[in-house]
């Protein structure tokens, strides 16, 4: 195994470019992953580390070595694309020997690669099958047990659960984290999915537009937003916010006119300075409570035991959601009091960015 240090990277096609100086830094055996929008460069970044692109600028350093002008075959890496690229003529004991025969490895050792990767896969019993007769699930098995077999120092894994069905991604989640465990490797991960991010990452990478926006550990980044960019990309519902402007004390006026209670902050704003509010939907409450807004329910999502409410102040407002155990009692047109606690907001100033809470002992 060995760590990943991505130094000052930039890639351009033509005019545009795609990575404007992106550093990273993944530790050995670390899980890390890249999320994003579509189009944010996060896999232009990963066909880099792999050698499948040529930076324009920067270094990949993996294990200490720096890899930048070696071909991809020399790099100690394996990569599981999104669409699995088995061989559909080759048996699924030949798709993932293929690597090795072509690095000249013998009989014996290529034997014993692939059934050690297929019995940590549970895959043995498809070893002879070709990919025609697999399920979505099943080829991605085999696609990560022909990087398995390879005993890269790092596996790269472009978007790999992106063609599987919404109950097939929640299990290969599992079958990933475990799979991380059982092996240490090194991994960098890119998706655009954030549930994948936060469920599988020892450490979140938000990149944006070619620039990362915030690093850190999956709570660190949902509890302390960089911004409203990273606030609102991850989370579902995604997070409330409010246009407001400062008033005197610890009191902030809205756009409808209402006053909200602020949290203490690390440097005081002056009155008269415009903020954003955020809250997640999980912390707005509902029920008569001191400091309590009246909102109209507009709209029910129920979803079994839990219920996204979406409130609004008036008619053509724009709606905050509210997520909360369904009782059914809530119904639509009812108006309810809903508190958004002070400890539990979010300020960001005009560009964007989180403005700081106050540190208590």
């Amino acid at each position: 195994m060995a760590g990943l240090s991505i130094e000052n990277a930039r890639k351009s096609f033509g005019e545009t470019q795609v990575l404007r100086g992106v550093s990273i830094e993944v530790a050995d055996g670390e899980f890390a992953v890249i999320v994003g929008p579509s189009g944010c460069g996060k896999s232009t970044l990963l066909r880099a580390v792999a050698g499948l692109e040529e930076l324009s600028e920067g270094r990949i350093v993996i294990g200490g070595r720096d890899v930048t002008d070696l071909p991809p075959s020399q790099r100690g890496i394996a990569m599981v694309f999104q669409s699995y690229a088995l061989y559909p003529h080759l048996t699924v004991r030949e798709n993932m020997a293929f690597g090795l025969k072509i690095a000249k490895a013998t009989k014996a050792e290529v034997d014993a690669a692939v059934n050690r990767a297929a019995a940590i896969l549970n895959i043995e019993p498809l070893l002879d099958r070709k990919p025609a007769a697999l399920s979505g699930g099943q080829r991605q098995r085999v696609a990560i047990g022909r990087a398995i077999v390879r005993q890269p120092q790092i596996f790269l894994f472009d978007e790999p659960l992106s063609n599987l069905d919404a109950d097939l991604r929640v299990r290969m989640r599992y079958e990933f984290a475990k799979l991380h465990r059982q092996l240490g490797t090194t991994t960098l991960y890119v998706t655009h999915d954030q549930v994948e991010a936060m469920t599988l990452a020892d450490r979140i990478i938000v990149l944006r537009d070619g620039i990362i926006e915030q690093v850190g550990s999956p709570r660190d980044l949902y509890e302390r937003p960089a911004n409203i960019f990273v606030a609102q990309f991850l989370g579902t519902p995604r997070m409330n916010i409010l246009n407001a402007v400062v008033a005197d004390g610890d009191q902030a006026r809205l756009d409808d006119g209402r006053s909200l209670a602020l949290p203490a902050l690390a440097a005081p704003i002056a009155p008269g300075t415009a903020v954003s509010v955020g809250i997640r939907p999980e912390d707005v409450r509902i029920g008569a409570a001191p400091g309590a807004l009246p909102f109209t329910i507009g709209f029910v999502e129920r979803l079994g035991g839990l219920a996204t409410v979406h409130l609004q102040a008036a008619k053509d407002s724009e709606p905050i959601a509210c997520q909360l155990r369904d009782d059914g009692s809530l119904r639509e047109g009812e108006t309810v009091a809903a508190l958004l606690p002070p400890d539990r907001l979010h300020l960001f100033d005009a560009d964007g960015g989180a403005l700081r809470r106050e540190v208590r002992e």
